[in-house]
């Protein structure tokens, strides 16, 4: 009995010591609205944009349509409303500003409270001073975004409004990259897309693909060789890295293909040549291209950005772009730093286990807070929990337009402060440490890992 008590004591002793040290690091009183200004005035780094040049921007009309130029298509189509075949009319030049209402009213209704929707309507408000978009708003709107679409607004908008320091540009046509860089003064940085040599099902389709270079090949050499001098003039060029949308047609599983293997099957192609051969039949190709292309990474010392989980677009199979399909690649090339775009999701949890064991695997976040903000708090705090802090990104625009791009910021850092305003609440990071981790995942680890001279 004596002893039971004596037990209970040191119990209750032990407790109350536990509280008066939970007590002790209770943050001070304030701590979120400094949290929330020390992420609002942080210069972001935006690790992923597809944007088209300000040129290009000033050729396409300007109104309300622009802020559907990205995803919000696809929320529109998908609410039911909106058949795909009918999208081209939004972007027309031909069509009045009352029949593109007319064509996307009804789905707006539906998808405005999605994420996506959300971004549209941050960007009119504070980009143009509208509050909504509805009948009564849409003209005026279209106006403002008129007025404001002058030479020079990709500077308001990216450096002053998103506070945006530097944007890596998602370059397709490596034979004529776009001169983005020199409109904008954003500090663009390029990198490059590779898909087109790893997405081929037959012969015909593989020298289509790639007859812009100029150079013939008949054989597996041939074509590594194509590959070697354009990935080379690529890296003369000042590319930052390269990237891989693959998971948009096969899965991201690849293999580590034998040359006599990918020699036979380039072979069976070319003898071939007007038929379109099943996945599984090309796929070890695939394989041992994808596998070529990231030993020149690794030769020239180039990230890799690989796009993980959810495709945009209808229809896509999500299977296809779960990351666990890359180990292989991980083990193969342990000194090239691969990225996983997207947070993964939904395979947030497989995400963060593949950056927890490889020293080679990072997470970026892009596009993940203009997805799903909820999702993107919740795995934010789990990367934090899971993974080194060096090794997360928070903020990629993914978009095409820099209302997008502003709207992708915005909702960045109301997630990543909410996040980290959340684990200070709960005392598992102090102020401080929060503060610090907002500037590593917002820009000090994007310069670092993409090798970012933001000088040039």
């Amino acid at each position: 009995m004596i002893r039971l008590i004596n037990c209970t004591i040191m119990f209750c002793l032990c407790f109350m010591q536990g509280l008066k040290a939970q007590e002790n690091s209770l943050p001070k009183s304030g701590f979120e609205q400094r949290i929330q200004l020390a992420v609002d005035n942080i210069r972001l780094i935006d690790t992923h944009e597809h944007l088209m040049s300000e040129t290009e921007a000033l050729s396409v009309p300007a109104d309300f349509s622009c802020l559907f130029t990205n995803y919000q298509v696809s929320d529109l189509i998908s609410s039911g409303a909106l058949p795909e075949k009918m999208y081209g009319t939004l972007k027309g030049k031909d069509i009045g500003l009352e029949a593109k209402w007319e064509v996307m009213k009804k789905s707006w209704v539906n998808m405005r409270t999605t994420t996506y929707g959300r971004s549209v309507l941050i960007a009119a408000h504070d980009l143009f001073g509208i509050d909504d978009l509805n009948e009564q708003t849409y003209k005026e709107l279209s106006n403002r975004i008129k007025k404001a679409h002058q030479p020079g607004f990709y500077e308001k908008f990216l450096k002053e409004k998103s506070k945006i320091d530097a944007c890596l540009i998602m370059e397709y046509n490596t034979t004529n990259p776009r001169d983005v860089e020199k409109e904008g003064n954003c500090n663009f940085k390029r990198f490059f897309v590779y898909d087109k040599y790893c997405s081929f099902f037959g012969y015909n389709k593989m020298k289509a693909r790639l007859s812009n270079y100029g150079i013939e090949f008949s054989s597996l050499s041939q074509l590594e060789s194509l590959i070697d001098s354009v990935f080379a003039q690529d890296v003369k060029k000042g590319i930052q890295g390269a990237k891989f949308g693959v998971a948009y047609y096969r899965t991201l599983k690849f293999e580590d293909v034998s040359r006599e293997n990918a020699t036979a099957i380039f072979e069976k192609l070319k003898a071939n040549p007007d038929r379109i051969f099943p996945f599984e039949e090309a796929k070890p190709l695939q394989d041992f291209i994808f596998f070529k292309l990231l030993s020149l990474c690794d030769k020239y010392k180039l990230p890799v950005q690989i796009h993980t989980g959810l495709q945009t677009g209808s229809g896509n199979e999500i299977t296809n772009a779960d990351p666990t399909g890359l180990t292989k690649a991980f083990f193969k090339f342990p000194a090239v730093r691969f990225c996983l775009l997207h947070a993964g999701y939904p395979y947030g949890g497989e995400t963060a286990t593949l950056a927890k064991n490889f020293p080679n695997v990072f997470i970026d976040l892009a596009w993940s807070a203009l997805i799903s903000p909820s999702y993107t708090r919740r795995y934010l705090q789990e990367f934090i929990e899971t993974v080194p802090n060096n090794k997360i990104m928070a903020f990629g625009g993914d978009s095409q337009t820099v209302e997008g791009a502003y709207g992708a910021s915005i909702l960045a850092r109301e997630t990543v402060a909410s996040t980290l305003i959340q684990m200070v609440r709960e005392r598992y990071l102090t102020e401080t440490e929060a503060v610090d981790i907002a500037k590593k995942i917002l820009r000090e680890n994007a310069i670092s890992i993409y090798n970012l001279n933001l000088l040039n």
